[in-house]
């Protein structure tokens, strides 16, 4: 059963997707609603495992060349149940550099951070090759994202304004661009990775308690704090299981983009995909798009999609459909958002903390 959110505790769930670094103060100033509302809704929402807060890494902080997101349609004999305790499937989820992965009995879409292309190769092609000779895969897609040409974007709060029509004005800024890479004097030390670490794998605590556990004094945890948001090495994102609270669907895409565009370009793609369905990320680089968004229901999603695909047809950018991959948020069978496995294998930290 799906849960019933007051008008404001959907604002309190914006305002966490918004500005999901901000103390209750700065929050309540924000949307508008008082910091006992805030406190009590932030209570059911933990309650209700609801939302988490991430601090997501760079690819410059941990050394990783690309991103690659993996489409995956299954065989019929290899429904979710099949799959699910297979060393194979085991490797493939707890592998640290899968950073993400939804999947249904049909599909499913990994995320995945790298050093290289033949890092990715060497790392995930055995996993594949099990899944072939086990006969689960019918089909396979990979897409590759520079993290030095690829612009991003979080989308969580756009979801939340949309689909719950709160006609907010406050709304973040569009797509983050590409990051150039890290000068040779700003490259992290030992301590720095300790500390980023530390700040990924337990974004809730507070300076003094991560301070106990790395044994690094707490003024040097705030300081590091503050220049890795400030650099960009470190983002502030909220996960949201929208299983709980809406929608029907949940739709992975990626849209080639014709040869010869330009950024402005690029971006009537992103935008047209933003009219389709309440967003929740993108990945962006010259040629091709990546995303997911939530919808309402199937008939309001091809209505959508197909006025938007003949408009971005008619100008002249695809041509071509997306590929689709449309999971009813009911039948989502295995999710995982988790970054400080990768971190700590990219950064090689032999310590727990």
């Amino acid at each position: 059963m799906q849960l019933k959110l007051t008008s404001k505790e959907r604002l309190v769930l914006y305002g966490l997707a918004r500005y999901p670094g901000f103390s209750d103060i700065d929050l309540a100033s924000n949307i508008g609603v008082d910091r006992s509302t805030i406190f009590k809704s932030k209570r059911k929402f933990r309650d209700w495992k609801l939302i988490k807060l991430l601090n997501v890494p760079s690819g410059d902080a941990v050394g990783a060349e690309i991103l690659t997101s993996v489409f995956v349609k299954y065989n019929p004999t290899a429904p979710y149940e099949v799959r699910k305790e297979s060393e194979s499937k085991r490797r493939w989820i707890d592998h640290p550099n899968c950073v993400s992965h939804t999947a249904t009995d049909t599909d499913s879409v990994s995320t995945f951070y790298s050093r290289s292309l033949t890092d990715f190769r060497m790392n995930f092609d055995p996993i594949i090759d099990e899944h072939y000779r086990k006969g689960y895969i019918e089909d396979i897609h990979y897409f590759h994202y520079p993290f030095q040409v690829s612009g991003y974007s979080s989308d969580a709060a756009l979801a939340v304004n949309g689909l719950f029509d709160l006609g907010r004005e406050d709304l973040p800024p569009e797509t983050v661009p590409p990051r150039p890479a890290l000068a040779e004097d700003s490259r992290l030390t030992e301590k720095d990775k300790l500390t980023l670490y530390a700040f990924v794998k337990y974004p809730m605590l507070s300076d003094l308690e991560l301070s106990r556990r790395t044994g690094i004094s707490r003024p040097t945890i705030s300081g590091k704090r503050a220049k890795f948001f400030q650099n960009g090495l470190l983002t502030r994102e909220a996960y949201i299981d929208w299983q709980k609270i809406c929608c029907e669907l949940m739709s992975f895409y990626h849209m080639p983009i014709r040869h010869g565009h330009d950024p402005e370009d690029l971006d009537r793609v992103y935008q047209a995909f933003r009219r389709i369905g309440a967003p929740l990320f993108t990945y962006m680089q010259p040629g091709e798009i990546f995303g997911a968004f939530l919808s309402t229901g199937y008939p309001e999603l091809k209505s959508r999609m197909d006025l938007e695909l003949r408009n971005l047809s008619t100008q002249g950018l695809i041509n071509e459909r997306p590929m689709l991959v449309i999971m009813p948020l009911s039948e989502i069978r295995s999710t995982k958002i988790d970054y400080a496995p990768m971190v700590a294998d990219m950064l090689g930290i032999g310590r727990e903390i």
